[in-house]
């Protein structure tokens, strides 16, 4: 991680000298990149020692300080002090260990008098999941400018709002940081508060905003979270069309939600129900072949074992293995989610064994765990779902 917010901390900086962009240094999250990084590099074998060279510290001292130092230049929010307190006992120890540091720093004092140069872009966000934080903040930055450029054009710049907030999104899942995610749970709340109930892309937005406060919830663990996605995923289902192309994906969202509402918040069996009946609607409506499908499955499965957890009826353990292996079926070999869903049916067997002491139903159980536990990483937590399938058996 220390080489990844190295990188974020120092293209942040390289990106207001080229642009003289100031909300983009002045942001929180270079902020958050500026400190996180500054904590790992304490935390590096030998990284305290700033004497004799370039050691991890003090490259993260020196990139924290031109930071807090270009904020301090461009008058971040009226905090501009504090930036520059923060920056002096950072630039106080690798000013020796850094011969170019009085050029740059001279650079960035001589910024704000130069035209702003903004670089707008309308860049496919979904192609850079899983990309470094500097690529994912660079999406971040010129999407930001695309938006400017668009108002300035009389363009609609909603479309290019949601791509911020969807780039936003990437950002959390590269960081963890709830304050990520909430810059973009922000971004699209602004913007469907500007977009029409008859736009085509209303119930969209809607369900977009819907999974933002669910992965929140993941998160941070605040049910309030998970309510408000519920009422937002249910206006989406209630907006579309009953013929309405996405209607299965509307229905299964939502049909997730009061699931994991059920799960992990209210125990009611009204959301485990409601669950049930909106996910085989969504199931029933997927045709075979859709790449959904394998996903719809898996949720109609997991409906079906809590049922079973919580009735003792065997009909819905049949149902739930039933479904378990439809999903492994539907689901591509390549697909990352698979390995999970194939150790799903080796755990409603073990579910079966241990209700009716069949051999069989073990037999199989050990041999999928045994597969899954080969090919998951050691430290996934796949590999350790498998080593407890395991542990069960021999119980």
């Amino acid at each position: 991680m220390f080489d990844e917010l190295l990188a974020s901390v120092r293209a942040r900086v390289n990106r207001y000298l080229n642009s003289g962009d100031a909300e983009d240094v002045c942001h929180p999250a270079g902020l958050r990149d500026a400190q996180a990084l500054l904590v790992v590099a304490g935390e590096l074998p030998g990284g305290r020692f700033a004497r004799g060279g370039r050691t991890p510290l003090v490259d993260a001292q020196h990139a924290a300080a031109l930071l807090y130092y270009a904020r301090h230049v461009a008058g971040s929010t009226g905090d501009d002090e504090s930036d520059l307190s923060r920056a002096e006992p950072l630039l106080r120890p690798v000013s020796d260990r850094v011969p170019e540091l009085t050029e740059q720093l001279r650079a960035l004092a001589e910024v704000p008098a130069q035209p702003v140069r903004l670089s707008p872009q309308r860049v496919a966000v979904f192609t850079f999941a899983g990309s470094p934080l500097h690529e994912v903040d660079a999406v971040i930055a010129v999407t930001r400018h695309a938006v400017r450029a668009a108002v300035d054009d009389g363009t609609d710049p909603l479309p290019l709002r949601m791509n911020l907030a969807e780039a936003q999104e990437l950002r959390y899942r590269r960081t963890g940081e709830v304050a990520d995610l909430t810059d973009a749970i922000d971004t699209a709340r602004a913007v469907l508060a500007e977009t029409p109930p008859d736009d085509s892309m209303y119930t969209n937005r809607l369900t977009t905003l819907g999974g933002y406060l669910q992965l929140r919830f993941a998160g941070a663990g605040n049910s309030a979270d998970l309510a408000a996605s519920i009422v937002t995923l249910e206006q989406a289902l209630s907006a579309a069309p009953a013929d309405h192309e996405d209607r299965p994906m509307y229905l299964s969202n939502l049909g997730r939600a009061r699931l994991t509402r059920y799960a992990h918040v209210s125990q009611d069996l009204a959301d485990l129900d409601a669950a049930f009946e909106l996910i085989r609607s969504a199931v029933s409506a997927t045709p075979v072949g859709d790449p959904g499908l394998g996903g719809r499955l898996h949720a109609l499965h997991q409906t079906h074992r809590l049922r079973y957890a919580r009735t003792g009826d065997p009909t819905y353990l049949e149902a739930a293995l039933v479904a378990a292996y439809q999903a492994v079926e539907a689901t591509p070999p390549e697909h990352g989610e698979r390995p999970e869903r194939i150790l799903d049916v080796g755990a409603t067997h073990l579910d079966r064994y241990e209700r009716t002491g069949d051999k069989q139903d073990a037999a199989v159980a050990i041999d999928i765990a045994r597969q899954v536990k080969r090919v998951a990483p050691r430290d996934h937590p796949l590999h350790a779902a498998a080593r407890e399938l395991l542990e069960r058996v021999r119980r």
